[in-house]
């Protein structure tokens, strides 16, 4: 009983520490890993033109700039993929097949990618972090 009761006061003190102390609470290190990263890729199948964008702080900021890097080298760019805290890759394979994905770690983004077409390649392959 004793030890719930000090284990309640320890985890009050901690809450009233964040709720007072507000994000000073956490380390400089634990406020960035806190902060969600966005990944995105753009294609376009038209031109087969890429861009790209990772570590934005919203999927806004991310989309805006991986369509602008798109359409910089051509047009029909459009979102291929897009993973938060994540990896995103883009494959293509025979004709105009293209597929694109995202997974927890380069290989499995790149393995999702490659799942999506028949005989493919990776084109791009981006993490956040």
């Amino acid at each position: 009983m004793i030890s719930h009761r000090i284990s309640a006061l320890i985890a009050s003190a901690g809450a009233a520490a964040a709720f007072f102390g507000g994000a000073t609470a956490l380390s400089p290190a634990a406020q960035a890993a806190a902060v969600d990263r966005y990944a995105v890729i753009a294609y376009s199948p038209v031109t087969g033109a890429t861009g790209w964008y990772n570590n934005a702080t919203t999927m806004e900021e991310a989309t805006h700039m991986a369509l602008g890097n798109c359409q910089r080298y051509g047009r029909g760019c459009a979102v291929a993929t897009w993973a938060r805290n994540s990896c995103v890759a883009l494959a293509v394979g025979s004709g105009s097949q293209w597929g694109a994905d995202w997974g927890s770690t380069p290989t499995a983004a790149q393995n999702a990618a490659l799942a999506r077409v028949s005989s493919g390649r990776v084109l791009e392959v981006h993490c956040t972090g």
